[in-house]
Order: structure tokens, then C-alpha cells, then sequence
């Protein structure tokens, strides 16, 4: 074991760490109990009492967090009761923990190697929270359907399972109690000692299934829908779960604003001001003409009209000056208005599409101080929100790729290739740690040392939080540092 102070190996029946002289009898006490708990979990999820087994690995890990073992287990047990994110959560905390050799690597890889299977379990996470909403909100029938796809989807969710099957006995129909049980069946059999699957079942003790061993009703009287009292059902239940990976809110009803607004204004610069223009124009020179023949009649009428005629020159200058911000004469912002609207559209566009690199290039051109309506304004941060750090990431994977000789870069690695990629990683996103961590990773590789200790000590100056500290600090003692 190693010592909670010093983190130096320590065999584990000293009393005493040889290195700092730390006191280990209690904390061998600690690491003994977090084992007896991890080999009790252990022994329940072999005859799946998983709901013991929940238990005594949590109690586990409160002993001993490190324990990555009990970690990785409880990881396993959650994602066979289809909690595919308490699963994931519980692999990439022990991924924290201990970095090399952990087995959490593998879990992860499994679930995120297939992305279709991680949507599809995205998909059955949405469609849960929707139906426990609409279940909250008394639309029992709308719950139903949404549980149905969830349970096809993901046949060993329990609690998708145990939430269908409690609408089904709210009915109080006999058939919908007959599904119920049928699916409190299925279920059972993945979490033999789950308290809440047993209640359910008792509760529909007077409903057999085909099969099971009992006595034949006699008569012809018809069967009356019988409604038992439901089961007293927890406060935390039921409960909304996070999405691995949120769903992106549509940006259509945005869209459409946008389009017409462009439309509109692009009608006012070319077909609308122009007339607008040509009148006013007209209309100062005839009265231009008009005071002028009365110019002998009257001193005041000629000072009237001077007045009237600057008011007029200074109303032409100002719609000259709109007329031309409208055609994309603009000046010290680099981008014309009708780039910025170009740009923005573009945008748009590969955000609907799901490509937020495009996305977050196109919305580095857009010119923001233009945007004056609010709508678009909200759709430019909504858009800048979701695509820089997305774009952030995945110039990151690429520029990780290219370090490791992996991907689009099988066989061959290439530094200069992974320093221009994770240069736009931290383009789009200032504090990704991770394309910095490469970035001195490359430089290192490439024998510019100093380069390479720049951004290992940005890491520990400015993130001491990151989860790339450690691995920073590290590379700087290897460049002596």
C-alpha cells in the first residue's frame, strides 16, 4: 500500500512508513474494511443481489475512495441495471484516480467505441426524462408510450421497467396489472433483492401469469377489474437522470428570424431605399425651387428656407450614410455587414448540421456589434456557447491523433501537424488544459524545451485544478525543472 502522506510504498503490515515515519495501523484498519466491503459487493453481484451490492461497495468507497477496484465494480453493476451514466461517472472518477492500468479505460472505450449504441442510450435517457415529466404532470397515457420505447431499447433498465409497471398497476385495469407484473418479472431477474420491484410484485399477488402454479377459476361469470392500493412509492424514486451528452436545443424558430430578417433588409437597402432616395431628393429640389421664386417676396421666408433646406441635406446625408451600411460600406471592423450576415448564415447552417468546427470558423467572421436584434443576438451565443467548445475539443482529438500517429494519422506522427491543430484547439477555447498539456507534449518531443515548459507552467500557474497538473509537473521534472 502506500503511505497517505508521503504516497510512498509501504508493505502492508507495517505500522510505521519508513520513509516520513507516518503512523499506518489505523489507515491499515481503513484499507482492510474498504477490501471486506469490496469482496462482499463482490460475492453479492455474483448471485445479483446487486442492490446489496450497491450498498457495500458505496460503503467501500467510503473507507477508501482510491479504491478503484470497488469504483470500477459499482461502475459495472449500474450499467447492468442500464444507469449508463452512473455507470460512466463511477469509470471516469476511477480514471481519475489511477490513470495507468485501470480497467475503467476499457469500460469506457466499450461504451464509447459504438456511437450509435451511445446514442441509442441517450435517446432511452430522453425519453425517460420525458415520460416521468409527463407522469408528474397527470399525462399517464403520453408516460406510457415513452416508456414503452425505453424498455424496448434498453430491456434491462430497471427503473424505466419499475416506472412503466407503476402506471400500469395506476390504472387498475387487469390487463395493464397483468403487463405490470409480466415486466416486474423480467426485471427481477437482473436485481434479485431490488425492494422496490418486490413490493410491486407483492402488490400483484392476486394477478398469475401463464405458467405459474395455480388453481383454475370455475364459472362464467366475467372477471371483475380488480384495484388493489398502490404501493407507497420513495421520494427519490423517480427522478430526472442527465443525458451523457445533452441534447442541442433546436435553433429552427431562431432561423426563421433570421431569414426574414435578412429578406426585409435586404429589400430596404435595394429596392426600398433607393425610391425612398430618389423622392426625398426630388421633393428637396422642388422646394428648393419653390422658396427660391418667393425669395424677393419676404427676408424671413428666405431665412425659412435656408433652415428647411439644411434639415433636408442633413436628412439625405443620414439616409445616403444607412443606404450604404445596408450595401456593406462599413469601416474599421474588417467585415462588411452583408459578410457578417454571410457568415453568420453559414454558421447557422453547419450548426444545424451538427459541424461545430465550421460552425465556430464561420462565427469568428461575424461581425457581433452589428447585431442589433436581440433574437439574433441570442441565437449568436447560443451558438458561440455550444460550437466554440465543441470545436475546441475536436481540433484537440485531432491534434491528439496526430501526436500519437493515431486516427486520420495512423502509422505516421506528426508534431508540426498536432501544434497547428491544438493552436485552433485553444483558439476556440482559452482554457482547454488538455490541447495545452499536448502542445508542451510536442514541443517536448521536438527538443524546444522552453516551449514546452511555457505551457506546462501555465497548466500549474493559472489551473491548479485541472487534471492535467500532476501530469504537468511531471513532464517539468523531466525537463529539469
Amino acid at each position: 500500500m502506500n503511505c497517505p502522506r508521503c504516497n510512498a510504498k509501504v508493505a502492508f503490515m507495517k505500522n510505521q512508513c519508513d520513509n516520513c515515519g507516518q503512523d499506518l495501523r489505523d489507515y491499515r484498519k481503513i484499507i482492510s474494511l474498504s477490501n471486506i466491503y469490496y469482496n462482499k459487493g463482490l460475492e453479492q453481484a455474483k448471485v445479483r443481489d446487486l442492490s446489496g451490492a450497491i450498498r457495500s461497495l458505496r460503503q467501500s468507497l467510503e473507507f477508501n475512495k482510491y479504491n478503484t477496484n470497488a469504483r470500477n465494480l459499482l461502475g459495472l453493476i449500474f450499467f447492468e441495471e442500464g444507469e449508463v451514466v452512473s455507470a460512466l461517472s463511477e469509470w471516469v472518477i476511477s480514471k481519475h484516480f489511477q490513470d495507468q492500468n485501470n480497467d475503467a479505460d476499457r469500460y469506457i472505450n466499450v461504451v464509447q467505441a459504438n456511437p450509435n449504441k451511445l446514442e441509442m442510450y441517450n435517446q432511452t435517457i430522453k425519453k425517460y426524462n420525458a415520460a416521468l415529466y409527463a407522469a408528474q404532470h397527470g399525462d399517464e397515457d403520453m408516460a406510457i408510450i415513452q416508456l414503452k420505447k425505453v424498455v424496448n431499447l434498453n430491456p434491462k433498465f430497471v427503473r424505466a421497467h419499475q416506472l412503466l409497471a407503476l402506471l400500469y398497476m395506476m390504472s387498475g385495469k387487469r390487463d395493464n396489472r397483468v403487463r405490470a407484473k409480466r415486466l416486474l418479472k423480467s426485471i427481477i431477474k437482473v436485481d434479485v433483492t431490488n425492494t422496490t420491484t418486490i413490493r410491486y410484485l407483492n402488490e400483484l399477488s392476486d394477478i398469475h401469469l401463464k405458467g405459474e402454479n395455480t388453481a383454475k377459476s370455475t364459472g362464467s361469470e366475467p372477471q371483475k377489474e380488480v384495484r388493489k392500493t398502490l404501493p407507497r412509492v420513495e421520494a427519490d424514486a423517480y427522478k430526472t437522470i442527465t443525458p451523457y451528452k445533452e441534447e442541442k436545443p433546436s435553433v429552427l424558430p431562431f432561423i426563421n428570424v433570421i431569414v426574414g430578417v435578412v429578406i426585409g433588409m435586404a429589400l430596404m437597402g435595394f429596392l426600398i431605399m433607393p425610391h425612398i432616395n430618389a423622392n426625398k431628393s426630388n421633393d428637396a429640389n422642388s422646394e428648393f425651387k419653390k422658396y427660391s421664386e418667393q425669395k424677393a417676396a419676404s427676408e424671413s421666408d428666405l431665412s425659412t428656407l435656408k433652415n428647411e433646406n439644411k434639415e433636408l441635406q442633413k436628412e439625405l446625408e443620414k439616409v445616403k450614410k444607412e443606404n450604404d451600411e445596408l450595401k456593406g460600406d462599413t469601416s474599421g471592423t474588417g467585415t462588411t455587414m452583408q459578410e457578417s450576415y454571410e457568415s453568420f448564415i453559414a454558421a447557422i447552417q453547419y450548426y444545424e448540421e451538427k459541424d461545430n468546427a465550421n460552425a465556430a470558423k464561420s462565427l469568428l467572421k461575424v461581425n457581433k456589434d452589428s447585431i442589433e436584434d436581440e433574437n439574433m443576438l441570442a441565437l449568436y451565443k447560443e451558438i458561440k456557447k455550444t460550437a466554440f467548445p465543441e470545436a475546441s475539443k475536436e481540433y484537440f482529438e485531432r491534434g491528439r491523433n496526430a501526436y500519437n500517429g493515431q486516427g486520420e494519422y495512423a502509422g505516421k506522427k506528426d508534431y508540426d501537424k498536432a501544434i497547428k491543430l491544438l493552436e485552433k484547439s485553444l483558439e476556440f477555447d482559452a482554457t482547454n488544459t488538455d490541447a495545452m498539456y499536448f502542445m508542451g507534449r510536442c514541443y517536448q518531443q521536438k527538443s524546444e524545451a522552453e516551449e514546452a515548459k511555457k505551457y506546462y507552467n501555465q497548466i500549474l500557474e493559472e489551473y491548479p485544478d485541472s487534471t492535467r497538473v500532476s501530469e504537468a509537473q511531471s513532464r517539468l521534472r523531466e525537463l529539469g525543472e
